[in-house]
């Protein structure tokens, strides 16, 4: 598994130390021409709805997935994904 966040496949699974597994990665995005990752796109396995999560929120790449530094309940008051809303983020993957 790459272990760089630009490098992510979409699919690679997003875990909770305490919790198990929460979702997927649909995508990650950096800000205008960089590519320097700024978020990263989640499918949430509960919700069934993607949401925006800042790149900050990822603790560690491992061959298990991406683990989140909190637990799945923080995230919850994030807005579902509209692609429209902010059209200088560039999808990496």
């Amino acid at each position: 598994m790459p272990r760089l966040l630009e490098n992510l496949p979409n699919g690679t699974p997003v875990l909770s130390a305490t919790e198990g597994p929460l979702g997927e990665v649909r995508g990650v995005f950096a800000i205008g021409e960089t590519r320097v990752p700024e978020c990263l796109l989640i499918f949430w396995n509960d919700t069934k709805e993607e949401t925006l999560l800042d790149a900050y929120e990822v603790l560690a790449i491992s061959d298990e997935g991406v683990m989140l530094r909190s637990a799945r309940e923080m995230y919850k008051v994030l807005p579902g994904y509209d692609p429209y809303s902010n059209p200088l983020l560039k999808r990496l993957t």
